[in-house]
Parts: C-alpha cells; structure tokens; sequence
C-alpha cells in the first residue's frame, strides 16, 4: 500500500469547479497481474459454459472498513490459500445466481437462494477459477475452494464484470498487498567494460555573464588558480582525482597524487 497523489470529487469553490489534490492509498497491485487473471478467468468461463464470454477488468483498489463490509455482505465466498497471499471469490447474491443457473441455460431472475445443486455447480465454477489467480497469489494447481464467511484481514480487492452471455461481478480479494519488485543492485565488476571520458583541468577561472558576450579574440581571462596547483581529473564534471600535469612521450600526461578529497 502506497501513497500517491489523486484527485477529489469535482466541488463548488467559489463559482468554479475544483478537484482539490489529496494523497490516497492505493493498491501496489500491478494492473498487468489482474488482467491476467481476468484473462484466465474469461477463459475458464468459457470452457465451463461452452461459450464465448467477454469481460471487463476494475483496477486493483484498497477498500476501507466500511467498504470491505458492503463487500463481503451476503456474499457467497470462496478462498484459496497460496504461498504468495490467499486470494478469494466474492460473489453477491445476483451474481452468484447468475453464474449458477447460466449453466442450466437460465437467466437469474428474481433474487433468491441458491438451490443445492445451483450451490455445487458454483462451487465447480469456482474451482474451474482456481488456477487463474496463479499470478497474483502463487497457486499453480487447481486448490481447494473452502467457502469461508468473511474477508476481515484481507488487503486489496479487484473485480470482474462479465458481459456475456450473462451478467455479473466476481469480486477477487487478496489477503496481501504485493510488496514492490526488488532489483538487483549493480556490482563495481557490472561496470568494467563501461567507457567514459575524462577531462583534466589544470586551471580553472570565473567570468560573469556580461564579460563572456564581451569575449572577442584576443582577450584576455584571468585564471583564479595558482601556479603549482595541481589539477583535477573530472568524470561527468565531478573530480575523482587530483594531480602534476606534465608530458611523457611527447604526449601531454597527468600524474595522480591524490584522491578528491586529499586521500
């Protein structure tokens, strides 16, 4: 869960309309993670219903006490335990009755409960969806669902909206919010092969900006530095080195006597 800037509801201010900038938590879920599991989910639905299915995709959010409640209300709820987090399917009364009797070629109708056998072809349902939150919490074969009564504890929340052929909402809830993707760190052996370019500046001066448009061949600057300095070796204009400046060879040379600060 990290903070990141967002917008408030449009409000009147003044006679305008204004969305005042906020921080909000949201879910560290990557958005490609839930499509594949929405990929998954389209898929397994299609070849339980031996049918083409099209579904949408509500992006990862961290629902609140309250908001977590309206969830889970009535709902029919399976979970799945995973050695990355334990996912779970939520399904509101609508929904659940939708996805049980559209296997008997039916539409939901008016709400009521489920029936015993409506209640296991949901179940099958479920289990067919088992393996399609792999990528979200590590489940690489088919799980048991166990139906539970609640998601107190769980972290972030994304649903699927079916389309076709029938309508309804399967809510996913994941007891964890992934932690960010840790990165190698580079090694000083990473950079060996890595050319860069280095100046050596044996005298250094200051010039105001008036004074370089008045710069005409010829002028003369005068060097800040004194004789004898030693001169500094920069990589990308910070200096890593100081030294004698000299020649050897006939070619112009610079001997290091010290590091950047003195060492």
């Amino acid at each position: 869960m990290i903070p990141v800037l967002g917008f408030a509801r449009a409000a009147e201010c003044a006679g305008r309309r204004v969305r005042r900038a906020r921080f909000e938590h949201r879910s560290s879920l990557p958005v490609s993670a839930a499509c594949v599991v929405a990929n998954g989910a389209r898929e397994a639905l299609a070849a339980a219903y031996g049918t083409g299915v099209s579904l949408r995709l509500l992006e990862p959010a961290i629902p609140d006490e309250a908001a977590w409640a309206a969830i889970a209300s009535q709902a029919e709820i399976f979970r799945l335990r995973g050695p990355i987090a334990d996912a779970a399917f939520v399904l509101r009364p609508p929904d659940a009755l939708a996805l049980a009797t559209a296997a008997f070629g039916e539409a939901g109708g008016e709400p009521r409960p489920l029936s015993p056998i409506e209640r296991e072809v949901l179940a099958r349902v479920v289990r067919a969806l088992g393996t399609t939150v792999a990528a979200v919490c590590g489940i690489r074969d088919p799980a048991p669902a166990e139906r539970v009564t609640g998601v107190h504890g769980y972290a972030t929340y994304f649903e699927l909206i079916v389309e076709h052929p029938f309508a309804a909402r399967i809510g996913v809830a994941l007891s964890r919010d992934p932690a960010p993707e840790r990165r190698g760190h580079l090694r000083a052996e990473d950079l060996l092969d890595i050319e860069i370019e280095l100046g050596v500046e044996f005298a250094s001066g200051s010039i105001g900006a008036a004074g370089i448009l008045g710069l005409r061949p010829g002028c003369e600057v005068v060097m800040d530095t004194k004789v004898g300095d030693l001169a500094m070796l920069n990589v990308a204009g910070a200096v890593v080195a100081r030294g004698e400046c000299g020649s050897i060879g006939g070619r112009n040379a610079m001997i290091v006597s010290a590091g950047p600060k003195g060492a």
